[in-house]
């Protein structure tokens, strides 16, 4: 039987190999900490584990977990999303929870954007393109994100950029769980797009892409675009930098504006002409973002807009002129099939949502052994647990 060994501090249960470095962060999906695989090929691999607790009591969790590892599963592989390299399922009571072991990032962009790290032109060029890649090959299994936001955007010292955190994907199939409506209050804030706001409950990759508009807006003023303090102060600021939407758009989507909300003008953005209009907001944006260039203003533009349908698509966007410098198509690539959601989404009984991530483990790592990749299985059955008292192209420079 395999040794494990108990981290009482972090209630982590982990193989001996694995030697627990420091906690990363935390948060309501749970916890992550880096460490150290003793037994790897190449000395001193480090890794991230995200240990995702109290699963096993609430079937919301549970069927989040189950999506999320079936997600990593999928999109495994590409370049600029973050690779799940094993999974251990644990149910001992003070350590439960499904502990994922991902590639370790030296950051996520939050950090380099509060940091003193300069960023040129050239940086926000590859890291956005590479966000689009990863979103590119994402959206062509017609999965959405939904909560594309700087935190979730990691990066390391030589620039390379991965999407991480899928716990909220979403996917738009013909399966009747993917046609019914889906929840509208996910994303954070800041990134959230105007028909989220709005409580729509159908909605597509288009929400995914005003985020994408937001953090490229946010590399080049180093602070959030749009930052209210609740959804009615969120829409309050996208009217600030949009203008008030037309009465055509809000006709056609059934938007309801707050009456508090209808007295906000904008220097003549109200009822304008469409090219009037975005001849305002570019006027707007070169005044925000003084260092960014005509292309990156056009592409800013393009991609916050109140109409979802006037967004670029991410194949739009990723043949932008503002790429030209630092795209190689040969590096672009989509999924292989349409993802389809599981019968998760429609179970409500932990004994069988249990049963399901169980399943998935198991199967995930039947095929990590058959690709002889880094990490070996850890074995489910624990007999000897000893405890720990409570005692390039591009590279990133600078200090965080």
């Amino acid at each position: 039987m395999a040794d494990y060994k108990v981290y009482r501090d972090q209630k982590f249960l982990l193989p001996r190999r694995y030697k627990l470095i420091k906690v990363l962060g935390s948060g309501s999906y749970g916890v992550v900490c880096s460490v150290v695989d003793t037994k790897a090929r190449d000395q001193c691999v480090e890794l991230a584990v995200k240990k995702v607790g109290r699963i096993f009591k609430d079937p919301i969790l549970m069927r989040r977990a189950i999506r999320e590892l079936r997600l990593m599963r999928f999109l495994r592989g590409h370049r600029n999303i973050v690779s799940l390299i094993d999974v251990q399922m644990v149910t001992m009571e003070a350590y439960a929870g499904v502990y994922c072991y991902q590639e370790l990032m030296d950051w996520d962009l939050n950090d380099v954007l509060v940091s003193r790290m300069e960023l040129s032109e050239f940086h926000i060029q590859h890291l956005v393109y590479q966000i689009l890649k990863g979103l590119m090959y994402t959206h062509s299994a017609n999965i959405i994100h939904r909560d594309l936001k700087p935190g979730n955007i990691l990066i390391n010292r030589s620039g390379t950029i991965k999407i991480a955190d899928f716990g909220l994907a979403r996917g738009i199939t013909s399966a009747p769980a993917a046609s019914s409506p889906i929840t509208n209050h996910v994303a954070t804030r800041y990134y959230r797009a105007p028909e989220l706001l709005f409580l729509e409950t159908k909605y597509g990759k288009e929400v995914d892409m005003w985020a994408v508009g937001c953090i490229l807006g946010e590399m080049y003023g180093r602070r959030p675009m749009m930052a209210g303090k609740d959804s009615l102060g969120q829409l309050v600021k996208i009217i600030e930098m949009l203008g008030q939407p037309t009465k055509k758009l809000l006709r056609i989507r059934g938007w309801l504006i707050p009456s508090e909300l209808k007295k906000i003008r904008v220097e003549d953005s109200i009822e304008k002409s469409s090219a009037r209009l975005a001849r305002i907001n570019k006027k707007r944006y070169s005044k925000l973002y003084p260092f960014a260039s005509e292309d990156a203003i056009e592409l800013l533009d393009s991609l916050i807009r109140w109409d979802p349908k006037a967004r670029l698509t991410v194949e739009q966007a990723i043949e932008s002129p503002f790429f030209h410098s630092v795209r190689s198509v040969p590096g672009e690539s989509t999924a292989p099939g349409i993802f389809e959601f599981g019968a998760e989404e429609e179970i409500e009984h932990l004994d069988e949502l249990s049963q399901m991530l169980y399943n998935e483990v198991e199967e995930f790592q039947a095929q990590r052994v058959a690709e002889e990749t880094l990490v070996r299985p850890p074995r489910r059955q624990i007999e000897k647990v000893e405890t720990e008292g409570s005692s390039a192209r591009l590279r990133m420079t600078g200090n965080l």
